[in-house]
């Protein structure tokens, strides 16, 4: 089973559309989406905004879904200067950039019971990267794809000074809100994972309204991306053994 995630309708409403025979569930705030994908079986949900929302809702997808692996899509903001709306960021690492124990001689981002910068799944990042070549070509605004470190926070990040900080502390490709949460779950969970996001803007001054504008494009740039590696993925649900 795969379990799908994203924080807003736009961005899992194409895929939850995609589905075959799907039945939906609800549980708390959450509405989970199962059928079949490209003939795989997933379930997709929406979490809100936020790492609360993130953590909660994986967790209930693991306990109920025994999924083998999870992948987040969705937007965020871009922390390099090199990438635009529309390009891809897969997940090398995500790290809460929000948890400040430094009182406590930590650094931030670290927590006791888990490294600072958790990693994505090699493998399925590989699957991802791959699936994006397959596709390059045929989407929309030819967009680049990046593997690099995912940073989430509570924020909705706009201002220079933040921006500075966050690529240089955590060496962080893009910024956004939930999933540093998921990737804290699903490893204390020992479940796969990795997150996908388009850019939708550069988090700064302007981010409010370039995140509008580009968010619907940018989801269907996420849409064809989840379909194309979710084929690939079916050597590596097989190997899973979930």
């Amino acid at each position: 089973m795969i379990g799908i995630i994203g924080a807003l309708e736009e961005e899992t409403k194409l895929i939850c559309a995609d589905i075959d025979n799907g039945v939906l569930r609800e549980k708390t705030i959450f509405t989970f989406v199962r059928g079949r994908l490209e003939g795989q079986d997933v379930v997709v949900v929406k979490c809100g905004v936020g790492k609360v929302n993130a953590a909660l809702c994986t967790q209930i997808l693991l306990d109920e879904y025994a999924c083998d692996f999870i992948i987040f899509c969705g937007v965020a903001g871009a922390l390099l200067p090199g990438l635009r709306q529309g390009d891809i960021v897969v997940s090398s690492h995500a790290v809460q950039f929000d948890v400040d124990l430094t009182a406590f001689g930590r650094r931030h981002g670290e927590t006791p019971d888990a490294d600072r910068m958790i990693e994505a799944d090699p493998q399925l990042v590989k699957n991802i990267t791959d699936a994006f070549d397959d596709i390059k070509d045929s989407l929309e605004g030819s967009p680049n794809l990046i593997v690099g470190t995912i940073v989430s926070g509570d924020r909705f990040i706009s201002d220079p000074e933040t921006i500075k900080w966050l690529q240089r502390e955590f060496g962080a490709a893009c910024t956004e809100m939930e999933g540093g949460a998921l990737g804290y779950t699903c490893h204390i969970n020992r479940v796969p994972f990795a997150i996908i996001r388009a850019i939708s803007d550069s988090a700064d001054s302007e981010a409010a309204q370039h995140f509008s504008v580009f968010l619907e494009s940018s989801s269907r740039v996420l849409h064809r991306l989840i379909k194309a590696a979710i084929v690939r993925l079916k050597p590596l649900s097989t190997q899973a053994g979930r």
